[in-house]
């Protein structure tokens, strides 16, 4: 049962793109309204879960990463609209190479030579995924805004894996969620094109309620409720379905074609840092194995 749950989440969050180009509101107003919709879900799960109080000080980390999350969300989006979908999932799936990267400056973790080919071959990926789109007329901007969003998720998951106290997961992704709203609010209200809203059809509508509630409210409440029944490294296993059905729904629901050099660099990236993040996650599940016998 575990196991379809994690693939449904997949399959929900690989649709992320096709359902932001489907609704024609501007990426800043989407993350806006993915995070307002989600808290009400969010707050319900966290309550039904009767988490302990967190002491402020504690949540302090996960109010940085929220603020990151939100422009995590905003460039992302902007990926989706300026640019195929297939190649903005490819280049944000580029975030466990930048915690590589990062990772030994930051939280002193020792490199691998593993590690280090796959940070060769998926920048080599990464060429051709950008060379490629540029050729079809893509500019830079979705290219560009796609990559800065791995960025801001790898820097999400360094200062996750820095915290020495953690919150409970449904707290913590609330505070994340909660705050991501509050730091987009004034650019919303600024940008003025969230009002666009009242004129919208029912189908548009129908996905920005599934947009907050199905892929943040309910998917991240899944999600993270599978911890406490799977390890670590078969999450991190199903993890990358995600960017394939992402793929495979850019080609089906858009009619996005993939060329040579898209296969080869999506088969560069995806497969080096799958191969990368699972021999991590083993070596880490099996220290702690041997601390606990």
């Amino acid at each position: 049962m575990n196991r379809i749950k994690i693939v449904l989440v997949m399959v929900i969050w690989g649709s992320l793109g096709v359902f932001t180009r489907s609704i024609p509101l501007s990426a800043l107003s989407l993350a806006f309204l993915r995070a307002f919709i989600a808290l009400p879900v969010l707050f319900t799960a966290m309550k039904m879960k009767k988490t302990n109080k967190v002491k402020w000080q504690l949540l302090m980390p996960y109010f940085i990463s929220g603020v990151l999350l939100g422009f995590g969300w905003l460039t992302l989006f902007y990926g989706f609209k300026h640019t195929s979908i297939s190649s903005a999932v490819i280049i944000y799936n580029m975030c466990p190479v930048y915690v590589m990267i990062f990772a030994p400056l930051i939280l002193k973790e020792s490199i691998s030579k593993i590690q280090i080919a796959v940070i060769f071959i998926s920048f080599v990926g990464l060429f051709l995924i950008v060379s490629q789109s540029l050729s079809e007329g893509y500019g830079n901007l979705g290219l560009i805004l796609s990559a800065i969003s791995g960025m801001l998720y790898a820097a999400i998951v360094l200062i996750n894996r820095s915290i020495k106290i953690r919150a409970d997961n449904q707290t913590a992704t609330f505070v994340q969620i909660f705050t991501a709203m509050i730091v987009l609010l004034p650019f919303v209200l600024i940008d003025g094109n969230i009002f666009k809203v009242v004129h919208l059809d029912a189908m548009a509508i129908t996905f920005i309620i599934l947009l907050g509630v199905l892929h943040t409210g309910a998917a991240y409440t899944i999600f993270f409720s599978l911890y406490e029944h799977m390890k670590s490294v078969e999450i991190v296993s199903y993890s990358f379905l995600e960017p394939l059905f992402g793929i495979l729904f850019s080609v089906i629901f858009v009619g996005e074609i993939l060329t040579f050099p898209q296969i080869i660099g999506g088969i560069l990236i995806l497969g080096s840092t799958y191969i990368g993040q699972m021999m991590k996650d083993r070596k880490i599940s099996q220290e702690k194995d041997s601390i606990q016998i």
